[in-house]
């Protein structure tokens, strides 16, 4: 096996295996994957293809109402210490974009989390150049996903010394849309931290990958303190402007 792809490999399971205390499985409900199975996209295509898309939905996604439902939590040992709390919806009418808050609170101490930063975390996992201009893109196979046939790409920082920018880690495409359809992995995007996380997406109005999941559960290092931070964000009820 060639020494590049050696590396490649090592440095993929530092990347998606993460520290020993992550939670998050990336492919626990799914299939194994289908190593020996021919790519249906190159990595040029990924690049080019799923770069643009991701940013035509991203301009997409303003023009949707949903219903958002997310909790972050800090815990020592098995005991919730702080938690912030948010359950709203966003409607359009006829003076533009309104936000009714169903529930809010925040009672976290050791981190920070506020509102604005539920943007900035769906922002962070949408694989747009500017996530993908510093990594090496590598086909590892396809799998099944629901009813379809995913084409798996990993993102890798170029060397294991590389620092972490952008998105490291899976991204499951369907290649005849050139829509990525989940992720899992790192972003140094994130608020918080860059922990390892896990998006899932649905088709929405027959044409958009849209997140419905989002999961982060791990210890992760923030200033000079260790926390368990659990992280949990549900997208619903999408409608069109």
């Amino acid at each position: 096996m060639p020494a590049r792809l050696l590396a490649w490999l090592a440095v993929a399971s530092t990347v998606l295996a993460g520290p020993a205390t992550a939670q998050i499985k990336c492919a626990e409900d799914l299939p194994p994957v289908d190593r020996n199975a021919e790519s249906r996209m190159t990595a040029q295509q990924f690049v080019r293809g799923v770069a643009a898309k991701e940013m035509a939905f991203n301009r997409a996604f303003a023009n949707f109402g949903y219903t958002i439902d997310a909790t972050v939590e800090t815990l020592q040992g098995d005991t919730v210490d702080g938690q912030y709390r948010h359950v709203s919806t966003l409607r359009f009418d006829a003076s533009g974009p309104r936000r009714e808050i169903a529930q809010t609170s925040n009672t976290l101490q050791r981190i920070k989390f506020a509102d604005r930063d539920l943007e900035t975390l769906r922002d962070a996992f949408m694989l747009t150049p500017e996530h993908l201009a510093t990594g090496d893109i590598v086909y590892f196979g396809r799998q099944r996903v629901g009813e379809h046939n995913a084409t798996l790409f990993d993102i890798l920082p170029r060397d294991s010394a590389s620092s972490v920018r952008g998105f490291r880690g899976r991204s499951w495409v369907r290649a005849s849309e050139s829509a990525v359809m989940r992720l899992c992995g790192r972003s140094s995007d994130a608020p918080i931290a860059p922990m390892r996380t896990a998006v899932v997406r649905q088709p929405v109005a027959e044409q958009y990958w849209f997140p419905v999941l989002i999961r982060a559960d791990e210890d992760t290092v923030i200033g000079n303190q260790t926390v368990h931070v659990r992280l949990t964000v549900k997208y619903s009820n999408y409608k069109a402007r």
